[in-house]
């Protein structure tokens, strides 16, 4: 085994001890809530990333598959007693029906077009949301979701369900990276670069479009689920454009059409506005400058910097060359 294998192998090791052991080192709910928080809008980065990262489709309403996930998770188990297994697959099928009846119409525009075009879509969801009252229960939302169960252990307390968010987290990203390497992954890559050199060389662009939509609005939808059962309630409030804003930027800040910066940007953008409360109503001021500085500096976002840097390290200075005459 040579250094480079040996090396990822004891990083994965450490990356797996940190992992476990955050919920036993974390001082308190709120922070452990935010943790849990990182988790989910990882998944919903991860979502974007494949649409927008490796596809090259602009999507500003990912919000309206997160809001319709989460809704489909609490209606399923507060009206009909559904368990979190039957929840999240309903949940998983109804936003990849939804997925492919934004793909039709997004096929047929881009650029600004498809981000109005799915902003539209996502404003649409909400505003049912808050008027379909004898379903979605208005602006008052559902409250009474239960915890997911699993052979009597129930993920009742946040400790608990971080483990369960950890599983969807590192199943989405594993999938995301196994998606890439195949003939599919590698049309996608190819569409994002050139649409029409793409169909020149047969690649049916229609067909993946369709699939890399609905992809991503299963997991939105896998992470509407998770969100729902984790607060235990749902309104429409939290499935707003500034959501799917939010959810644009975790790809964009960690490095779009890369593994782990959705990972990056998941933490950045649930982390920053937390570690800035203290500056009251600049907050949200200070936050946006910088956002836009992280823009500024480093457009392809964090992620490829953080990997040059990582080989920088990693590169050992070569041995002095001595000989005899």
């Amino acid at each position: 085994m040579n250094n480079t294998k040996k090396t990822s192998y004891l990083a994965a090791a450490v990356a797996a001890v940190i992992v476990i052991a955050i919920p036993f080192l974390t001082p308190n709910n709120y922070i452990m809530q935010i943790i849990n928080m990182i988790g989910i809008y990882i998944i919903l980065g991860t979502g974007i990333n494949i649409l927008t990262g490796y596809t090259g489709q602009l999507s500003l309403g990912q919000a309206a598959f997160f809001g319709i996930g989460a809704y489909t998770a609490a209606l399923t188990n507060t009206r009909f007693g559904f368990g979190f297994l039957p929840a999240l697959v309903c949940a998983m099928v109804l936003t990849g029906i939804f997925g492919l009846v934004l793909a039709v119409p997004a096929l047929k525009v881009k650029g600004s077009y498809l981000a109005l075009l799915t902003m539209g879509f996502g404003e649409i969801v909400r505003i049912v949301m808050i008027n379909w009252t004898p379903v979605t229960n208005g602006t008052a939302g559902v409250l009474g979701i239960e915890s997911p169960k699993f052979f009597g252990f129930a993920f009742d307390t946040l400790p608990k369900y971080y483990f369960l968010i950890v599983i969807f987290v590192v199943a989405g990203l594993l999938y995301q990276n196994r998606l890439i390497k195949t003939r599919t992954g590698r049309a996608l890559i190819a569409i994002r670069e050139d649409n029409e050199a793409a169909e020149l060389t047969g690649i049916n662009v229609t067909t993946y479009k369709i699939r890399a939509f609905v992809l991503s609005a299963v997991y939105c939808g896998i992470a509407g689920v998770l969100y729902a059962m984790m607060i235990k309630y749902v309104s429409p409030d939290t499935f707003t454009n500034n959501t799917s804003s939010i959810i644009l930027w975790t790809a964009i800040v960690g490095g779009f059409g890369t593994i782990i910066g959705p990972v990056i940007g998941g933490i950045v953008m649930q982390v920053l506005p937390e570690a800035l409360r203290f500056l009251g109503n600049w907050r949200l001021v200070v936050y946006g400058v910088i956002l836009l500085v992280v823009i500024l500096k480093f457009p392809g976002g964090l992620y490829p910097y953080i990997q040059k840097f990582i080989d920088r390290f990693k590169k050992a200075p070569e041995p002095c060359q001595t000989g005899k005459e």
